[in-house]
């Protein structure tokens, strides 16, 4: 599958009102999508936050741009490039005191 670095895109905020074909439909327009996660919320139709992964990053910073603080099926959604978890020890940051 290769990185996702770039193509994964997190949406916050969502109307409960929002389904995944909603994305499908609304974030497609930017390009291909490989992936959408709208996870369940129990009591909820869903927890209120998305993860759309895109084929290309272009169309990821795409929708971000269109989108991010906008009002979206009625509620002003986040919405921002995932930062891929740095693998690995250290660097940078300051040191962090006290141990364990």
């Amino acid at each position: 599958a290769g990185s996702e670095e770039g193509r994964k895109i997190f949406i916050g905020g969502l109307s409960f009102d929002c389904r995944e074909d909603d994305l499908r439909a609304d974030f497609g327009k930017f390009g291909e999508l490989e992936d959408v996660q709208l996870p369940m919320g129990g009591d909820k139709p869903h927890k209120g936050f998305a993860f759309l992964t895109y084929c290309k990053a272009e169309s990821a910073t795409d929708a971000t741009k269109e989108h991010h603080q906008r009002n979206y099926m009625g509620r002003e959604i986040t919405c921002k490039i995932v930062e891929p978890r740095r693998g690995g020890g250290g660097g940078g940051g300051g040191d962090r005191y006290g141990g364990g």
